[in-house]
């Protein structure tokens, strides 16, 4: 699920599932079968009936439903429809799409195999870059690691691993970082390497 604004929407991968456990555990994702197991947990809170008879009888017919769900899907591969983004593929001009791989999630041309653009997804964050003003943004490398990097790259080769604050420096204005330390304490850094606030400017509890 995502929230967009107060409301709750299912993602495409979420409806798949939910359209999987439906077409192959059909009696247990039910209303039905709810309230029937529900009713179960009352009476063996009540003392009216035997805890482990109640879970033996439904691993069995979980059990089973694996069983067959295994059978009938040998060699089926489900595919999870791509989520178009509004990010237009600098080679072709198509909307790309978001697809996930081995270390998650990241775009790509939809050209595929005329076209073979792919690149890392990324987020905004509310600092700006110390060389260049650019703002910084969340990436993710090849291998899955999260790391911060300017807009502008690689024109400007601004990169680190801590994560950028919207709290700026006291003695150049730059954007703060947070750098993890020891039992969830972080200690704030500025970004800029020239800065003395570059070594720690406080400490805080991370919460």
């Amino acid at each position: 699920m995502v929230k967009e604004g107060k409301v709750f929407k299912p993602t495409k991968l979420g409806i798949v599932t939910t359209a999987f456990m439906v077409d192959n555990f059909d009696d247990i994702v039910n209303i039905e079968f709810t309230a029937q197991m529900e009713e179960k947990l009352d009476q063996i809170e009540e003392g009216k009936q035997n805890w482990v008879k109640i879970i033996e009888q439904f691993y069995k017919e979980l059990q089973d439903d694996i069983k067959t769900a295994e059978e009938q899907l040998s060699g089926v591969r489900i595919k999870i429809p791509d989520e178009e983004t509004d990010e237009k593929c600098e080679f072709c001009g198509r909307n790309m799409v978001i697809k996930s791989g081995k270390f998650g999630k990241f775009l790509a041309c939809p050209g595929y195999p005329e076209c073979k653009n792919t690149k890392p997804i990324t987020y905004k964050t509310e600092a700006k870059c110390p060389k260049c003003g650019g703002t910084i943004l969340q990436k993710f490398s090849k291998n899955g690691n999260k790391y911060y990097g300017c807009e502008n790259a690689p024109k400007c080769d601004f990169m680190t691993w801590y994560e950028p604050v919207a709290q700026t420096c006291d003695l150049c204005g730059s954007s703060l970082l947070k750098k993890s330390g020891f039992k969830g304490k972080f200690t704030l850094i500025c970004s800029n390497e020239t800065c003395p606030n570059h070594n720690g400017v406080a400490k805080s509890e991370n919460k």
